[in-house]
């Protein structure tokens, strides 16, 4: 049994679904997009090398994903008051609005993926990924 064949083609998998989902969007974007808006929800403290840092990617990649965003007008550079070179990164309006839409999507494709497991083998799931990524981090 390969572990990690099986969680790659998971993921995989749950990325397809959620790509369908979101092709009638009036603006697609990858993954990695949302993965940047999802880190930025609900907070308006985050600088672009905080964002690399969570996201483990390099500063330059993630200045490009911002860029990209600030086009779509779906998070804006915020200056520091004390610190005019720091900036920090927010999601405008319809950037919450993008990120609730996905959110939602989300959860719909979770929860038709876990409706016939029962909570004590989900609980069992969890814990196992708890611990595996316990060792990885």
């Amino acid at each position: 049994m390969n572990i990690g064949l099986k969680m790659g083609e998971l993921i995989k998998s749950i990325g397809k679904r959620i790509d369908e989902a979101l092709s009638g969007d009036e603006t697609p974007l990858s993954m990695e997009y949302f993965f940047l808006l999802n880190i930025l929800y609900g907070r308006d403290d985050i600088i672009q090398h905080d964002l690399a840092n969570i996201m483990k990617k390099d500063k330059s990649g993630v200045l490009r994903q911002i860029d990209v965003l600030e086009k779509l007008n779906l998070v804006v550079r915020v200056p520091d008051n004390e610190d005019r070179r720091r900036k920090a990164i927010v999601l405008t309006p319809a950037g919450v609005k993008k990120v609730e839409t996905f959110r939602q999507i989300e959860a719909d494709i979770f929860n038709g993926l876990l409706e016939d497991i029962s909570s004590e083998d989900l609980e069992v799931f969890s814990s196992v990924l708890d611990k595996m990524k316990s060792k990885v981090s």
